[in-house]
């Protein structure tokens, strides 16, 4: 059973890849920039963020971020969106997140039209 703070999606619209990560070993794309000091390197980058962390304030996760083991080594990496949902997750003090886990290195044609499936469901509706 998975203990801590625990950031709930509000939908699921595909329970089969459903799953509770670990946001203290799930990789991502600013990995190297600090949490506390990452929306002053957003701003500096041009990186846009106040307008979702708005929402996530007012509204809770809406969607599972996507994550996938790249190189089936056990390590979760996110995949394609979902980034600034774990920064400010992080930043909120949640220990997990739920996300949709997808294939990785071995991933069938089949999977990867699930992967595009599950993206294109909150690609323009999120980061």
């Amino acid at each position: 059973m998975t203990t801590g703070k625990i950031l709930i999606a509000k939908h699921n619209n595909f329970p089969s890849q459903y799953t509770i990560v670990d946001l203290s070993t799930l990789t991502y794309k600013w990995d190297s920039v600090s949490v506390n000091e990452w929306t002053d390197y957003a701003d500096k980058h041009g990186i846009p963020y106040k307008e979702l962390f708005s929402d996530l304030d007012r509204n809770g996760l809406l969607h599972p971020v996507i994550v996938r083991d790249l190189k089936n080594n056990g390590v979760l990496r996110k995949y394609r969106c979902g980034g600034r949902r774990i920064i400010w997750a992080k930043r909120q003090g949640y220990t997990h997140i739920s996300a949709y886990q997808v294939e990785g290195i071995y991933a069938t044609e089949e999977d990867k039209r699930l992967a595009d499936e599950i993206t294109a469901d909150q690609w323009f509706k999120i980061d």
